[in-house]
């Protein structure tokens, strides 16, 4: 063997060790623990965040490698099954605040004539996070991808506002936000995140598509115990725990941010939507809704603590693209996989 040949392999040989001390010490660089997510898991996590951040600072890999983790524990199973999407009807003479289902007493408990009719549909398997969306994790997003932070000036003048706390919901400005973010979780994790779908959202907040009306830690709204009545006047959102879970586990599926998903509104979709896995309207189409000019519109789910309380049929449409920074409108991840995460 020659001499070039030997000093060839030998600097070969150099750089491959070097890579892999490399690689190695970027892992051990980011200490993270779970008692959920295995450690191959979290290593694939690691290599994930340096593979498509490389140029940001070791301590945002840090964080955003925590939030990947943090989603992955954050995610609740939810088994699939047949339910009665829509409203279903409350009855006519009960109390709003504890309303029990009666199918001999029905009146309609909202008054959008496209929350009906009620249609069977089957789902399955699916998981979806326990909170929604954190500023705190929204805006990591933003550092991530290096895109300005929202309201600066508003920031700068009022840090302490609740728009700014780490573990408020966080607002957004457009749908495509809510979606890239619950895809970006996905990349960094490489399971299915994305938003979850309306019947989805519903299917959770009905507790797996029983007739209840309110999604609390008990199917009833009581003020300041298991929903923030008072805050409605005040229009601030409360950090993502707050309050008790539904049986569940979920918290704020009643009130708190207006959440996206994933589908585009057709007011005539609940006639013709399919049994299984509906996934919403195709393509979006332009609609005419009352008091408002005829526009393409997403579907939300939920409510804010800026309106009056909702049952939990309630559906809401926007724009996909507000314009503006709206701190109500925010979202929750869903992970699309039939089995369970762990």
């Amino acid at each position: 063997m020659n001499n070039l040949l030997v000093k060839s392999l030998f600097f070969a040989s150099m750089a491959t060790t070097l890579l892999l001390t490399t690689a190695c010490s970027q892992s051990e660089a980011l200490e993270i623990q779970s008692e959920v997510v295995s450690p191959d898991k979290i290593k694939q996590i690691v290599a994930n965040v340096e593979r498509l951040h490389p140029d940001i600072s070791d301590e945002l890999k840090q964080q955003v490698a925590e939030i990947a983790v943090k989603s992955i524990e954050n995610q609740i199973f939810v088994e699939g099954g047949s339910f009665d999407m829509g409203d279903f009807g409350m009855p006519c003479n009960s109390y709003l605040d504890r309303p029990v289902y009666n199918p001999n007493d029905i009146c309609n408990s909202t008054i959008n004539p496209y929350d009906r009719p009620v249609h069977k549909v089957a789902l399955d398997s699916f998981s979806m996070s326990k909170y929604e969306t954190s500023v705190y994790e929204f805006e990591h997003f933003k550092l991530a991808h290096h895109q300005p932070l929202p309201e600066p000036d508003f920031r700068k003048d009022e840090p302490d506002h609740w728009m700014f706390k780490p573990d408020s919901p966080t607002g957004t400005q457009k749908w495509q936000e809510a979606k890239d973010y619950c895809l970006w979780i996905g990349q960094l994790t490489e399971n299915k995140f994305d938003l979850p779908t309306e019947a989805q959202w519903e299917y959770a907040a009905r507790d797996r598509g029983k007739y209840i009306y309110y999604a609390t830690n008990d199917g009833t709204l009581k003020d300041n115990q298991n929903f923030p009545r008072t805050a409605f006047q005040k229009v601030e959102l409360l950090p993502v725990d707050s309050f008790p879970p539904s049986p569940l586990g979920f918290y704020h599926l009643q009130s708190n941010a207006v959440e996206w998903v994933n589908d585009w509104f057709d007011p005539d979709y609940y006639k013709h939507s399919p049994e299984h896995n509906p996934q919403g309207p195709e393509k979006p189409i332009t609609v005419s809704i009352k008091h408002r000019s005829p526009n393409q519109y997403k579907v939300l789910r939920g409510g804010s603590t800026s309106w009056s309380p909702n049952v939990v049929m309630r559906r809401a449409t926007e724009k996909p693209d507000l314009q503006v920074h709206a701190p109500k409108y925010g979202f929750r991840c869903a992970v699309q996989e039939t089995n369970t995460m762990n």
